[in-house]
């Protein structure tokens, strides 16, 4: 009977120590379990914050990129406006009379020539100043053959670079042509 009795102790004291020791185990896996969701939900509201983040700054782009085109929109707009107040044409359309329509076609056509004609003089223009500078420093004593030849591609440097300079210059800022 003491056999029996020390088996039902040691049954209950075993079992109670294991059911404590499994319910401090099941607290503990518990607490661990709160603590990962916790840090879960902390980096999922992080991932979050970073998306919501992301698409501010990618809304930012895109409302900069889109007020950047519509300034050059409005820019374009503003130029064409502007080609479109320098007529082509100061003919009337209406009954004018001969006088002022012979005046105004005067005037168009002098209009038409400026740009060929500004152009065909700055070619000379460039040509009689290097021509020139040429004559004069042939004439200068004194100087070697490599200052010579220096100076030579220097000036030759400097007015191609201005020509093509005026020329591109000239040129890209024609308006359109319009149909």
């Amino acid at each position: 009977m003491i056999e029996w009795l020390g088996d039902t102790l040691m049954a209950v004291v075993t079992g109670g120590a294991t059911g404590i020791l499994g319910s401090a185990v099941q607290s503990y896996s518990n607490y661990k379990n709160k603590q990962l969701e916790a840090e879960q939900e902390n980096r999922r509201l992080e991932h979050d914050a970073k998306m919501v983040q992301l698409e501010s700054q990618a809304q930012i782009n895109i409302s900069q990129q889109e007020a950047a085109a519509q300034a050059e929109q409005s820019a374009f707009v503003m130029q064409t406006a502007s080609y479109g107040h320098d007529a082509r044409s100061y003919m009337p359309d209406t009954g004018a009379p001969a006088w002022i329509i012979a005046a105004l076609g005067v005037v168009d056509v002098l209009r038409g020539l400026i740009r060929p004609g500004l152009t065909a003089y700055f070619a000379v223009a460039v040509s009689f100043i290097l021509f020139e500078a040429n004559g004069l420093l042939s004439d200068i004593d004194g100087i070697t053959a490599t200052e010579r030849l220096a100076t030579t591609t220097n000036i030759w440097a400097t007015l191609l670079y201005v020509a093509t300079t005026i020329f591109f210059w000239w040129f890209g800022q024609r308006p359109p042509k319009r149909n």
